[in-house]
């Protein structure tokens, strides 16, 4: 199984960063690949949600990485599924409140596939998390 995770603790309250991370045109603001994305619906955001979302890929490329929200546990887990790109893994945010803030995991997997390639790349993606410190502090 190809899989990688990454963790953080963000100053905010636990509701507002939940719902930051839900609504996926937020991933612009901390996703550095991520070149757009739309939320085609009216529907408020929840399990079942799709997410249109396009992604630098190599140079002069734009690679299709639309997402469905597969799960949403309110404010202790998401997870979504990517529909098609290169990749199609299972990402998941598991949140929880301590005394010093929230701590945040993301992590994604690709069961039945063994590479080191996709290894290195979901933890790439998966680092990002560590940008959300920087847009929380802002705030």
């Amino acid at each position: 199984m190809a899989y990688a995770s990454a963790s953080v603790l963000l100053h905010g309250k636990l509701e507002e960063i939940f719902e930051f991370l839900l609504d996926g045109r937020n991933n612009k603001i901390w996703r550095p690949g991520v070149k757009s994305v739309e939320y085609p619906s009216e529907q408020p955001i929840k399990t079942g949600a799709v997410f249109l979302q396009e992604m630098n890929g190599p140079p002069d490329k734009t690679i299709q990485a639309d997402y469905k929200i597969i799960e949403c546990d309110r404010y202790k887990k998401i997870c979504f599924y990517i529909l098609n790109g290169p990749y199609t893994p299972v990402g998941c945010f598991s949140f929880g409140a301590t005394d010093q803030g929230v701590s945040v995991e993301f992590s994604m997997e690709e069961a039945h596939v063994v590479s080191q390639e996709r290894d290195r790349h979901f933890q790439k993606v998966v680092n990002d998390i560590h940008n959300l410190q920087e847009h929380f502090e802002r705030k």
